[in-house]
């Protein structure tokens, strides 16, 4: 592995890291903390979480060796945070993986699979700097 991918390996890894952060300090919140008006962005920190985590899921189909279209689910006011954290550890499972076999197979520079595995990661740091 060159080392610019073990370096990409850890952004992805690390980005997973910091939304488990997200939800493990979200879950100490009240629930009219977690569900009350910001006043930008998103609105509520319950919202922009649930965001940062389909964002990720949508595009991380699009650094793998096969290129999956992104599929956005709808804002779901009711998930809880411990659902919303085991679709991170879920998802974060499959994109490390699929930008790993992607790289493996020369693919992770083309068809701007590079460009998504960054997406996510300025993508996630601009929400968690909102929250």
């Amino acid at each position: 592995m060159s080392d610019y991918a073990a370096t990409i390996l850890n952004l992805v890894e690390y980005e997973v890291w910091c939304n488990r952060q997200a939800v493990a300090f979200l879950s100490r919140l009240t629930e009219a903390e977690l569900r009350g008006d910001l006043g930008f962005g998103l609105r509520t920190p319950h919202r922009t979480i649930s965001h940062i985590v389909d964002v990720m899921n949508g595009w991380s189909g699009s650094v793998g060796p096969v290129i999956e279209p992104p599929v956005w689910t709808p804002y779901e006011e009711t998930e809880t945070l411990k659902s919303i954290g085991r679709t991170i550890a879920r998802v974060g499972q499959s994109w490390l993986a699929a930008t790993a076999e992607s790289h493996r197979a020369g693919l992770l520079g083309s068809d701007r699979r590079l460009e998504q595995v960054f997406h996510l990661i300025t993508h996630g740091s601009h929400h968690r700097g909102q929250l």
